[in-house]
């Protein structure tokens, strides 16, 4: 049976003008990582990551905890980019093994001017974080107060109003906010809060997928497309 429906599949795609099959992965990111014109670093990477496989891919958006829960249920078939590890937690999840991207978790702030050193460093401060970044949700404990918010727009604006001290999101999302909604006076403090690589996931029913992602994902890193499409994508932004 298992064969016959492999040859099934098979001919589907052979046929004459037969659309790609297509995959839904979700997305907690603002631009310029992924963006609603699906003209973000992300967004142009799979664009051709996964025709390289012969797959079309959609990119939704959805709030961090909700896009976890539905990859992890099956409900959508991945998410766009998480932490190494987070399959422990959400045990559906198969992840690509190859880096889809590095990040920076940064510290925003109008007035407080400390160095960043870890967690304690934060527990003075009224901090704001989007809610289901699960590497912040789980590292930042003990803070004088701690507002979760689900848009990047919400975390600036309370920031700017001084409902909180410091906000800590990726860099390059939280440069963006700043450019986008015209801030003046908010700055980054250094080092980073915390640096890694995000990865792509998906269900674990596309799990022979995730070699054959890899492997194209090295490719265009060896061929030069991985690093003409962030360029494309963070044309004209802060860095």
């Amino acid at each position: 049976m298992k064969s016959l429906l492999t040859l099934l599949a098979a001919l589907l795609f052979a046929l004459p003008g037969a659309a790609a099959p297509r995959l839904v992965l979700n997305t907690s990111f603002f631009a310029p990582i992924t963006s609603p014109e699906h003209d973000g670093a992300l967004d142009l990477l799979y664009a051709e990551l996964f025709r390289r496989v012969g797959l079309d891919v959609v990119i939704q958006p959805a709030s961090a905890e909700r896009g976890l829960l539905n990859a992890n249920s099956g409900i959508d078939d991945g998410d766009v980019s998480r932490v190494l590890g987070i399959e422990q937690s959400y045990t559906n999840l198969v992840r690509v093994p190859e880096p889809v991207m590095t990040y920076q978790m940064a510290v925003f702030t109008r007035h407080a001017d400390f160095t960043v050193d870890g967690p304690a460093s934060l527990r003075p401060y009224d901090v704001g974080i989007l809610r289901g970044w699960k590497i912040l949700e789980r590292s930042i404990t003990g803070t004088r107060s701690l507002q979760k918010l689900e848009t990047g727009r919400q975390l600036f604006a309370m920031l700017a109003m001084d409902r909180i001290d410091v906000a800590v999101i990726e860099k390059l999302e939280g440069l963006h906010f700043i450019q986008s909604m015209g801030l003046q006076g908010v700055r980054i403090l250094a080092p980073a809060y915390v640096e890694g690589e995000w990865f792509l996931y998906l269900h674990k029913k596309h799990a022979a997928l995730a070699p054959r992602l890899a492997e194209q994902l090295r490719l265009m890193k060896r061929d030069g497309s991985y690093q003409r499409l962030f360029d494309q994508a963070l044309r004209g932004t802060p860095r």
